[in-house]
């Protein structure tokens, strides 16, 4: 909480209990000073950024307006009823407290949970910029890419606060940025209060050496700090974590100089009737394998013959903006990064990301040799690379609930409500699915698709359900963190931890595996013929690059399984 919403809870309690306690000393003046005080500190409160409590602030009024009001109508009658219990009154007056508690609570401020590693978290922000993409999406034609990342990382020593989680030139950018996208453009003001556990600019892990790293993106018009948790949970435990914010396609960038690269706006534009995208109902939610192999097939086929904006252009910039921050971090890093950069393993990175940030990662996994580990926090496959092929490299597929995505697409949980996964073509070759021990399917239940991210740590009951699902903050943020690390600690450290068997054993019934393993079978029972022609339109709508991208970097040491 802050501190204006405890001192405003205090100043309407106090009132209450005035109110209903008649011979309480000097009355009058408690009742009046507690309103009075209600009312300047909701709107302090509001003034900074904690829109909650400009609710308290009416209450307040409406306090000594009634109040006012009473005392008019004493003198006036020439009464003062002070005997009773002011059942009618006081029950209304109460509700107030009671509404201004309950938003205080529903949209809560606490710090974010403490990461679990024995290090000291650092963070530090620095940009790259790519002279070879000038004009990408709404830049000037001759502005070269230009990218915001942040990195966290094990640090020696901190001092002072920790980080709040957005920062002021953010506060006045990003934040009403993502505000507009939900159509409250100050909702998301109050995050300001919170306190991520990194402390700004915090010296590297003194002989920091070969640390493991991990590159991050991500959701689609979102912003490089979503997963800050999850960011502090591995640098607590000596990962080093690259985030970049892909300018244009996520929300509004604040680069370090105070320029601000809005959302493209183009993004926002409805499609034309010429382009109406087919629907991925059956894609998702297919009673057969064969509606969900051909719906996902027909989606892709769209986006190839018509450029759609996500699957073809927003994925070729988003792995060319993850290839050159990797490039850059080994070959040329900038001055703010040029130590952790130098203590990093980058010749064998992770790759993970957040929805479209997710499926960038698989993208990474297919076509450069870096990629030891690879983690998709609920993304689709829009490239398309890795559509009935093998990936390379070990790969978590890490799934919200489906029976969110079922519900909103109108579709019956299938077998009883057994999850399948909307990727379940993808990071395997059909013929051959559920075989990989190093490729897992996993579901966190009551959970949203946008619960995969810190936003549940602000969100209380009941928006918490209807925004991110209904299972605890606790569980969401905590299960995040133990399989994605537990995922990279076995495959990035080779570490033999037996994942993942302990995270399951301690989310059991939480978390639950979505196996594929009935696709070879399927597969296998059609004709040739078939198989063929599905094969055929699968390859027909892969991307193609003119060379592998990275074709010196080394192939990943294969991790033990």
């Amino acid at each position: 909480m802050t501190l204006t919403d405890i001192l405003l809870i205090a100043a309407l309690l106090v009132f209450v209990i005035a109110w209903w306690v008649r011979k309480t000393p000097a009355r009058r003046i408690v009742l009046i000073a507690s309103a009075a005080a209600a009312f300047v500190i909701g709107i302090a409160g509001y003034l900074d950024d904690r829109w909650q409590n400009i609710g308290g602030a009416i209450v307040g009024a409406m306090f000594l307006a009634g109040l006012g009001g009473v005392v008019l109508k004493n003198r006036f009658t020439k009464t003062d009823r002070t005997g009773g219990v002011p059942w009618l009154s006081g029950v209304f007056i109460a509700l107030g407290l009671a509404a201004t508690t309950a938003t205080i609570l529903i949209f809560p401020v606490w710090p974010l949970p403490k990461p679990s590693g024995q290090y000291a978290v650092g963070v530090r922000s620095f940009e790259i910029s790519d002279a070879s993409r000038k004009g990408v999406f709404a830049a000037k034609p001759d502005a070269p890419r230009r990218l915001l990342v942040r990195v966290w990382y094990p640090a020696q020593s901190t001092s002072g606060d920790p980080a709040s989680y957005f920062s002021a030139a953010e506060m006045t950018s990003t934040v009403p940025s993502l505000g507009r996208l939900a159509g409250v453009p100050f909702f998301f003001s109050y995050a300001r209060h919170v306190k991520t556990n990194s402390f700004q600019n915090a010296p590297l892990l003194a002989d920091a050496k070969d640390l493991p790293v991990v590159i991050y993106s991500h959701g689609y018009t979102s912003y490089l700090n979503q997963n800050t948790a999850l960011m502090e949970e591995l640098a607590s435990n000596g990962y080093v974590v690259f985030s970049v914010q892909h300018t244009y396609d996520s929300a509004d960038t604040a680069f370090l100089n105070g320029d601000v690269a809005p959302t493209d706006p183009k993004l926002m534009e409805p499609m034309s009737e010429e382009s109406v995208r087919p629907s991925q109902a059956d894609a998702f939610g297919g009673d057969t394998l064969d509606k969900r192999i051909n719906a996902a097939l027909a989606f892709q086929e769209f986006a190839v013959k018509n450029g759609d904006r996500i699957a073809i252009a927003s994925t070729k910039h988003w792995v060319a903006d993850r290839l050159f921050l990797h490039d850059t971090l080994q070959n040329d890093p900038p001055a703010e990064a040029a130590d952790i950069a130098q203590a990093s393993d980058l010749d064998r990175v992770g790759e993970a990301g957040m929805s479209f940030g997710g499926a960038i990662s698989g993208e990474i996994c297919m076509i450069d040799r870096r990629c030891a580990a690879g983690v998709n926090m609920d993304g689709g496959n829009f490239p398309f690379s890795s559509f009935n092929a093998d990936i390379p490299a070990p790969f978590l597929m890490f799934h919200s609930d489906p029976a969110y995505l079922y519900k909103a697409i109108e579709r019956p949980l299938p077998e009883e409500g057994a999850p399948r996964s909307f990727n379940e073509f993808s990071y395997e070759r059909i013929a051959t699915a559920g075989s990989r021990p190093d490729v897992y399917r996993v579901s966190l239940k009551q959970t949203q698709h946008l619960g995969l991210s810190d936003s549940a740590w602000f969100v209380g009951q009941p928006v918490r359900g209807i925004l991110f699902g209904d299972a605890s903050a606790e569980t969401m943020l905590g299960a995040q963190n133990a399989f994605i690390r537990g995922f990279f600690d076995k495959h990035l450290k080779g570490e033999a931890n037996n994942f993942p068997a302990p995270q399951l054993a301690e989310y059991e019934g939480r978390v639950v595996t979505i196996p594929n393993s009935d696709l070879p079978a399927w597969w296998s029972a059609k004709p040739e013929s078939e198989r063929a022609a599905l094969e055929a339109r699968i390859n027909a709508v892969k991307p193609r690059y003119e060379a592998p991208p990275n074709p010196e970097a080394p192939a990943p040491t294969p991790p033990p399984t």
